[in-house]
């Protein structure tokens, strides 16, 4: 009872008193600024939005993990812009309140690929990007992203850098089995990814998702044995919906930073 209290405080989106508003403002948590970038050689343009969190506030990544606030990104107010991309860097895990959070701390770079309606004609990105930023409490903000794109720009060294922090292979982390187990329960289909996998970190979590699969899915806290590392995810298909293995997408994110594994079986 205690533990499901706890995620209902953390998964809201809670907001501080009064008192707590009027002693910590917004400005003092996080900074929040847009990066040109440059014309890709596809012709689409890649820029970034640059955050610097304080203290040991953090924000979440594409996926929260066992709570929080999963990003959104509303860009229906741009002007000739087909399509906009947040490629996510590697995050880190953050224990939150004794649950397992994915997300960054400090300061972070997050490039954002713009793909033009028409090529070669000016863009104009008229966004809002809504996180959580959390510490003893979670937040909600939104985030205006303003960006007009004219010509070609320069190369962005933090950018750059940025596209190429990425998950591993978890194979080259030590990967020697993985298998899947599904079983029916209360509130749907429990799936269960079990790795052979040498500890990654001091504290780890096994994120499972179903990559490309419109079935709904609540990530739920995984366990180890030994060299064995299990993650679970709590799946409520459709009827008659099936669920492919192949689509099993399997993170497993500490300290250290993220490895990964596609499907339910070995190698990759």
């Amino acid at each position: 009872m205690k533990r499901l209290l706890q995620l209902l405080a953390l998964c809201a989106p809670l907001l501080p008193t009064a008192a707590a508003a009027q002693a910590t403002h917004l400005s003092d948590i996080i900074d929040a600024r847009m990066r040109h970038g440059w014309q890709t050689e596809s012709g689409t343009h890649m820029t970034a939005l640059h955050l610097r969190l304080s203290g040991d506030w953090m924000t979440y990544w594409r996926h929260p993990g066992e709570s929080g606030i999963a990003p959104r990104l509303d860009w229906s107010g741009s002007r000739n812009l087909a399509d906009a991309r947040i490629h996510w860097p590697e995050p880190k895990l953050h224990i939150k309140s004794g649950f397992a959070s994915i997300g960054y701390g400090g300061e972070v770079v997050l490039p954002i690929e713009l793909i033009p309606q028409e090529p070669g004609l000016p863009m104009h990105l008229d966004a809002t990007l809504s996180v959580g930023v959390c510490d003893d409490i979670c937040i909600p903000v939104d985030l205006p992203l303003q960006l007009a794109v004219n010509d070609t720009g320069m190369m962005d060294g933090l950018i750059a850098t940025a596209l190429t922090r990425n998950p591993r292979k978890a194979r080259s982390a030590g990967l020697r089995d993985v298998s899947c187990t599904v079983a029916p329960v209360k509130r749907g289909v429990k799936l269960s990814a079990h790795m052979t996998l040498p500890a990654q970190g001091a504290q780890e979590f096994a994120l499972v998702e179903m990559y490309g699969s419109n079935i709904r899915t609540r990530a739920l806290p995984s366990e180890r044995n030994g060299d064995t590392l299990i993650g679970h995810v709590l799946m409520r298909p459709e009827q008659g919906e099936a669920i492919d293995r192949s689509s099993v997408r399997i993170s497993v994110i500490s300290e250290n930073g993220v490895v990964k594994h596609q499907g339910c079986s070995f190698p990759e």
